[in-house]
């Protein structure tokens, strides 16, 4: 139909070495450019981490598969999707949350806190309120799409969820989403994405109505 680049939510990654990372998990796109910037892979499931990855360093991308750049150098040492850091909370905050005393206060919890660096332990000694900050390693004002978001019509109906994107090799520019819907028997309809008006990061807003998609024609990746 047109040159194109496919980027499946789930597909596997692989380096160029043929070593499997993971999965993709998210698209990270420009909702005003409509160009995707970067996507997400997540390496395992127990304890998953998931690392950001510039498109740029994206060979090619079909079907299920994935394959990097050898210029991406170490997979392990791409930067987190998010990173948290504790930080100690001022003593007006502590104040308006109702503890008494603005540098601790007694507590059952796990310290450091979850997601600290080293093993937790426990402890039954006032310790320092902690809060926490999460950074998003993406550029500001893209909008990481998460797996399976739902495509919403102009006349607020759940369509089906996003399954892949159409990428123009070049410009990085998202053309068409693929929506996938159906339970028993799946089927595919291919979106222009001059039709979306707006983007969250679980939910895609279309500016055609359910009726229209409905008459698309059934789409075979």
């Amino acid at each position: 139909m047109f040159n194109r680049m496919e980027l499946t939510e789930g597909a596997h990654v692989y380096t160029a070495d043929g070593e499997q990372v993971g999965k993709v998990s998210r698209f990270v796109l420009d909702p005003v450019t409509d160009q995707v910037t970067h996507v997400v892979v997540q390496k395992g499931w127990l304890m998953p981490e998931e690392k950001v990855v510039e498109l740029k360093m994206i060979t090619s991308a079909l079907d299920d598969k994935v394959f990097l750049s050898r210029e991406l150098g170490d997979f392990h040492n791409l930067p987190p999707f998010e990173e948290k850091y504790f930080i100690r909370t001022s003593a007006e905050d502590i104040r308006r949350a109702g503890y008494p005393d603005d540098r601790s206060f007694s507590a059952y919890y796990w310290y450091p806190p979850q997601g600290y660096v080293g093993y937790p332990t426990f402890t039954l000694e006032p310790q320092p309120w902690v809060a926490s900050e999460t950074h998003r390693n993406i550029p500001e004002e893209t909008v990481p799409l998460k797996d399976g978001s739902h495509i919403i019509s102009s006349d607020d109906v759940h369509l089906g969820n996003i399954e892949r994107l159409i990428i123009e090799p070049g410009l990085n520019r998202a053309t068409h989403l693929v929506m996938k819907h159906g339970l028993m028997f799946s089927q595919h309809t291919l979106i222009p994405v001059h039709w979306v008006g707006s983007v969250s990061e679980d939910k895609v807003y279309l500016t055609v109505s359910s009726q229209l998609i409905e008459s698309l024609p059934n789409y075979e990746p």
